[in-house]
């Protein structure tokens, strides 16, 4: 019952990027934000593809258009790096992979079952059963560019171990500097520190405004890609989801509030101005991890509230754990584990600035916390009860890697982060872009966060990225395939 199914591969979720390492990391012409040629196409006048947004959907739909045959590409990204959020995240990637996993229960239709179930039953089968069909390609299509694997595991809000991550402590970052090093050799044009002001059709083509550091510009293109994330960072928006939500709540991309956060949804409210349906009422994901939650895997770790106790299923999804700490008075837990658990990569770090601390012994640790030195002895010993039979009957847990007995004991405090957003831009299997009146908006693609819908009210566990790079890829080549088709014509 507690065996460990990772193999031995862990990953934290998200951690600060030191902007200059990542500047250097990135081939040089591809930082030339701004420069005179780099948002002019050439003669034509038109670029074939723009592409709003470089996180792993943006720079995903970029290299498919390229390899698809698409002449002139641009990628405008609205903050002074390139990544998004995806530079931010463990690399989580969740597929179906047999050939992989050796697992006989590795399906297409377990995959869309388990993402349909986390998300409510809301979830759109259609584009999920595409992210599950095209998942194994994206291993396959990322390791061709010097991505490597790791065996596969549960994560967090997940079903089965289907997981798979780069080893090392940030996935997310190599990702971004896979796809940047497959770009270069294409030379795609990447604008930095130029956001996208507002777009709009006119004629075949998209008419696209932008703001680069030399000014406000015009341009053309005949297919518009729209891979700008969510809008984790709009309080205003997040709140009327969630009230709890409130300013004091940071976004898992900016936690300590010094860092660039452009998830705000402008362009999601202008697809919207423009035809496209907006999804409502699927919500967004919220999430704690830049705490004492060191563990990128279920079961081996408990939250206990201010008091010592127990309040919630630890494998529940991420929705109902965020709502259940958010509900406490103090609006935060510890999380607990032992010496047996595989720690992330920030363990380090977090022990050096405090946020984590080791313990030698249960009571020392509940003199740490100011808890009555019974009640966490109690709790341990009852969840360890649980643990050896399987089953919580409390909580209802069932999944249990371990017993949290060995010391020393690693624990810190916790609080909830605004991670994705649900709702944005409703597509389908090819990412084109429904209209509100049921038809589909010519030329205008959308994929990664700011594409709404697809997973319902929750998120399975590893399946945003992989929706970031199916979906990504999808959007590419259909952009593509309509500019080749616009040139072809004229």
């Amino acid at each position: 019952m507690m065996k460990d199914t990772r193999g031995g591969v862990m990953t934290q979720r998200r951690r600060l990027l030191a902007g200059a390492g990542l500047a250097a990391a990135v081939p040089g012409r591809l930082l030339a934000a701004g420069a005179p040629d780099t948002l002019d196409p050439g003669a034509s006048g038109v670029w074939d593809v723009i592409v709003a947004g470089s996180g792993a959907a943006g720079l995903s739909a970029a290299a498919a258009a390229l390899e698809s045959g698409a002449g002139h590409v641009l990628v405008l990204e609205k903050g002074p790096l390139v990544g998004g959020h995806s530079i931010y995240s463990s690399g989580s990637v969740s597929a179906v992979a047999p050939s992989r996993s050796h697992d006989p229960n590795d399906t297409l239709g377990r995959f869309v079952e388990d993402a349909l179930e986390v998300g409510g039953g809301t979830g759109d089968a259609a584009v999920l059963a595409k992210i599950g069909e095209d998942s194994a390609g994206v291993l396959d299509w990322l390791e061709s560019l010097g991505v490597f694997w790791s065996e596969p595991f549960i994560a967090y809000s997940g079903k089965q171990a289907k997981s798979y991550a780069m080893p090392g402590n940030s996935a997310g970052r190599s990702y971004v500097l896979a796809l940047m090093a497959h770009l270069r050799r294409f030379g795609c044009r990447l604008a930095l520190s130029t956001p996208v002001t507002g777009f709009r059709p006119e004629g075949h083509a998209w008419v696209v405004e932008v703001k680069s550091p030399q000014g406000a510009r015009t341009l053309r293109t005949r297919s518009l890609v729209i891979a700008c994330g969510g809008f984790t960072a709009n309080v205003e928006a997040r709140m009327k989801i969630n009230p709890l939500l409130t300013p004091d709540v940071p976004t898992s991309a900016n936690p300590a509030g010094t860092v660039f956060d452009g998830a705000t949804g402008e362009l999601i409210e202008c697809a919207g101005r423009n035809g496209a349906f907006v999804t409502t009422g699927f919500g967004l994901q919220a999430l704690p991890f830049w705490g004492g939650r060191l563990l990128d895997y279920q079961g081996a770790d408990i939250y206990v509230d201010m008091h010592g106790r127990r309040f919630v299923n630890e494998n529940s999804p991420w929705n109902v754990i965020s709502n259940a700490i958010l509900s406490l008075p103090e609006r935060r837990c510890w999380v607990i584990t032992d010496d047996r658990s595989f720690k992330g990569a920030t363990l380090g770090v977090k022990l050096i600035n405090g946020v984590v601390r080791k313990s030698d012994s249960i009571d020392a640790m509940a003199a740490a916390m100011d808890i009555e030195p019974v009640v966490l002895a109690r709790t341990i010993e009852d969840y360890n009860r649980a643990a050896d039979k399987g089953y919580d009957a409390r909580t209802g847990k069932r999944l249990f890697r371990q017993r949290i007995e060995r010391p020393p004991f690693y624990w810190g405090a916790e609080r909830i982060y605004v991670h994705t957003t649900l709702d944005g831009i409703r597509t389908n299997r090819a990412a084109e872009v429904i209209a509100s009146s049921g038809g589909l908006v010519p030329g205008l693609y959308a994929a990664g966060e700011c594409a709404g819908g697809i997973f319902g009210g929750d998120r399975l566990g590893g399946a945003g990225m992989t929706a970031c790079f199916v979906m990504g890829r999808e959007a590419g080549r259909q952009a593509a395939a309509r500019a080749k088709e616009l040139q072809a014509a004229a």
